[in-house]
């Protein structure tokens, strides 16, 4: 669908060009009579000294366009500006000649800087009536009868889009079949009349709205990409593999799942919208997936730029600078007043508070917190912890003090015990972890004084080490037939009140107020 759109376009913009370009030309010739009744390949054929160019034309089979009824422009260079050119290289013949013909008639009367699309899809423009995109004309506007020929003093420089480079350079072939292996094929409705099917490749790692890294290969789309190299890729992989290790009880699946993250991963921190030429003069940038790179200056520095027919590449050679806790290795964050994936004892009851600039305490994530409370039992609620990474965690639980509800609460306090479930790398199940002294002080929150009115963090674990990934990334999500509901292992921090029954009202109450708990990864 998405390329039969872009060819429509094209011809859209074609036609608009050949109707403001030809009234002057084609006025002319009516005038005079003069139109050659010889095609553009007659007039190849006919001048010696293009006689190299006529042979890759002929190689690559695109004689037939040039003899045909549809009107065509040619840029062809002379010979000389030829004479390295490797004639056993059809791909490359075949990209030379799609870089120097045009449909419809361009003279070079045609408005300085108005694009012009080439066969290969790729926008180019006069500079002024001597230089075409960079080339300087040797001589023009000879007429056919199908088109117009130009003859140029050197090639015009072909750039590669993002996608095309990767597919041609070997060094660069690690990325290429990362992106390439979710390739699919797709119905496509327009296309397809009566009984004749038409499939079109479709691609979710390109075109996907939410989780794809940008229309690399689509030459109307402007980026600013990282390419790294194989080198770069293998050093990278190493490095992130073992963060997304799972278990599936059979090996090969659970290879697989770390393997398909692990290079969203990398994929994730490379692509920005737009040219991006001097990354140094931006305070921050962000990536076609939403992540917010800082350092920008680092971030780039040793790479090498390079222009592409969509955008700018920045070249990753060895090595790959990825800012982890920007781009894969987040923080999670988890507001207690949410509640998906939220659940409370059946005697508990919790409440969604509300802060303004009124409120005795400031500073409250989202202006907003959980109050948790039961009457008769233990206060208990447990949240689930999305996408978990094997690795080291500070884990942090937010609480908003209890003089947010008056001076008269502000020495009310509650001792708290911890539970956190998470998943097993050796087998399917799960492990779990508590903290529950009742001698340890910094398990008990509230009993502030009455100008103490900041919110509370509690370090409840310190470089935690969780054994396994509890992970979904962006192409399971694209999946239609996926949901939350099909998550099997959750992980899951349980908080509630440790009172007994003879403290309650003594020395603590079962209530407490959660702003959020954040996971912050250890590097």
């Amino acid at each position: 669908m998405k390329q039969i759109n872009k060819g429509i376009i094209c011809l859209l913009s074609g036609m608009a060009l050949f109707v403001s370009c030809n009234d002057e030309w084609d006025a002319h010739y009516d005038r005079n009579g003069s139109v050659p009744q010889v095609s553009l390949m007659d007039l190849l054929r006919n001048d010696a000294s293009l006689s190299t160019f006529t042979q890759i034309v002929e190689v690559t089979g695109t004689d037939s366009l040039l003899v045909s009824n549809q009107t065509y422009t040619v840029w062809a260079p002379v010979n000389e500006a030829l004479i390295n050119v490797d004639m056993t290289d059809r791909a490359a013949l075949e990209r030379l000649v799609k870089n120097h013909i045009a449909r419809y008639t361009n003279p070079t009367s045609t408005q300085p800087g108005k694009y012009i699309y080439m066969l290969n899809g790729k926008r180019m423009a006069y500079d002024d009536a001597e230089s075409f995109n960079g080339t300087s004309l040797e001589d023009g506007n000879e007429r056919a009868i199908n088109g117009v020929l130009h003859k140029l003093r050197d090639t015009i420089p072909y750039r590669y889009n993002f996608y095309e480079y990767l597919s041609v350079y070997p060094e660069y072939s690690k990325v290429y079949e990362f992106i390439n292996r979710f390739v699919e094929k797709r119905y496509d409705a327009s296309a397809s009349v009566g009984t004749d099917s038409v499939f079109v490749d479709y691609n979710p790692m390109l075109y996907s709205y939410y989780y794809g890294i940008g229309h690399i290969d689509d030459e109307d789309s402007l980026y600013t990409m990282i390419l790294p190299d194989n080198a770069a890729w293998d050093k990278a992989y190493a490095h992130i593999s073992p963060y997304f290790t799972t278990y599936n009880a059979n090996e090969a699946v659970a290879d697989s799942i770390r393997d398909v993250q692990t290079g969203q991963a990398i994929l994730n921190g490379l692509t920005f919208r737009g040219k991006v030429d001097d990354p140094a003069s931006k305070d921050s940038l962000v990536t076609v997936t939403g992540n917010v790179i800082y350092q920008t200056s680092r971030y780039f520095a040793p790479y090498t730029k390079l222009d592409a027919s969509n955008g700018l590449m920045y070249l990753a050679e060895g090595d790959l600078i990825l800012d982890d806790t920007c781009t894969w290795n987040k923080e999670i964050l988890v507001e207690a007043e949410y509640l998906n994936g939220r659940t409370t004892s059946t005697s508990t009851s919790a409440y969604v508070r509300n802060t303004d600039v009124n409120s005795a305490v400031q500073g409250v994530s989202n202006n907003s917190y959980l109050e948790v409370t039961n009457a008769t039992g233990t206060a208990e609620v447990t949240f689930e912890i999305p996408q978990i990474l094997a690795g080291k965690y500070d884990v942090y639980v937010d609480f908003v003090p209890p003089v947010i509800d008056g001076v008269a609460l502000a020495e009310e306090k509650t001792r708290l015990e911890f539970r956190l479930v998470y998943p097993r790398a050796d087998r399917n199940g799960t492990s779990n972890i508590s903290r529950d002294d009742d001698d340890d002080p910094d398990l008990i929150i509230g009993g502030d004084s009455v100008g103490d009115n900041k919110v509370k963090t509690l370090k409840v674990w310190s470089a935690l080490e969780l054994p396994a990934a509890n992970y979904y990334d962006g192409m399971w999500f694209m999946d239609e037939n996926n949901s939350t509901d099909d998550v099997k292992v959750r992980t899951t921090l349980r908080i509630r009140t440790n009172v007994k029954a003879s403290e309650v009202n003594v020395k603590y109450r079962r209530r407490f107020r959660v702003d959020r708990i954040r996971f912050v990864p250890v590097p």
